[in-house]
């Protein structure tokens, strides 16, 4: 009887554990493990297959990341119009990196149709987040359709240390265009986005430094405040986890790697 009753517990336990082997959540992080060389070795093909079981299984994360692969072109063979099915899908289910990257894909329009007011749809529910890149995103096609507005998601994504956003949020202050004329603030953004590598910046700091309307001892202490400004910013991309990949910082930011998406939601 006693082994009887043992053996039926080792096989509920090993079912369980199948279970939760199997389930999507799990699938996904054994992809994620396959694609960050996490565990025996790293298997980018695994990665994939792992990625879709749990992806096919509604998964928002891994939608994402199936997603990324077909834009990309990366391991799979790409499809821009696969990647914005997946994002979609993820989209659907409220995941704000997903909605970003599916903003970002309409805004873009490469491999399919440019549709800035679907653009618009997806960025607003992720920028109304927090999220710094849809912000971004947002702002642009704000500038040019409600620029009162723009303003506002550029400072938003400025503070979370995006050098065009921090630029353009200068421009704003400095043309008072959507916002309140400001041309000390406008300064102390302009050498933000400088120091962040941003060189366009350069061409408004010698329009400001030679116009006139800032005095010797405004312009520094502007270089003062962006200097403690500075270090806020970058705690706050520390904290934001969600950083460190090639095309974060371009005029156009491009996606996270799958291996850093965990940390942008």
């Amino acid at each position: 009887m006693r082994r009887t009753l043992l053996a039926f517990a080792i096989a509920v336990t090993g079912a369980l554990a199948f279970a939760q082997s199997t389930s999507p959540e799990s699938l996904y992080e054994h992809g994620m493990d396959a694609i960050s060389g996490a565990g025996p070795s790293r298997n980018d093909r695994d990665a994939i297959e792992y990625f879709r079981r749990s992806a096919e299984a509604g998964y928002g994360p891994a939608q994402v990341a199936l997603g990324y692969f077909f834009e990309t072109g990366t391991i799979t063979a790409g499809s821009q119009s696969q990647a914005v099915d997946w994002y979609r899908k993820a989209a659907n289910q409220g995941d704000v990196l997903a909605e970003w990257m599916l903003g970002r894909s309409y805004f873009n329009g490469g491999g399919i149709q440019q549709d800035m007011s679907a653009a618009e749809k997806w960025l607003k529910p992720a920028a109304d987040q927090g999220n710094p890149f849809a912000a971004y995103y947002l702002a642009r096609i704000l500038a040019d359709r409600d620029y009162a507005k723009a303003p506002a998601m550029y400072k938003v994504a400025a503070d979370q240390g995006l050098p065009p956003a921090q630029y353009y949020y200068a421009k704003a202050l400095k043309e008072g265009r959507g916002i309140e004329l400001d041309r000390l603030n406008a300064y102390t953004w302009f050498v933000v986005a400088l120091d962040a590598g941003y060189s366009t910046a350069q061409r408004d700091l010698a329009e400001l430094d030679g116009g006139g309307s800032l005095t010797t001892a405004q312009i520094s202490d502007a270089k003062s405040k962006a200097r403690e400004l500075e270090q806020t910013v970058i705690r706050a991309v520390a904290a934001r986890g969600c950083t460190g990949w090639d095309g974060e910082l371009n005029e156009f930011p491009s996606p996270p790697p799958v291996r850093l998406q965990r940390f942008c939601r």
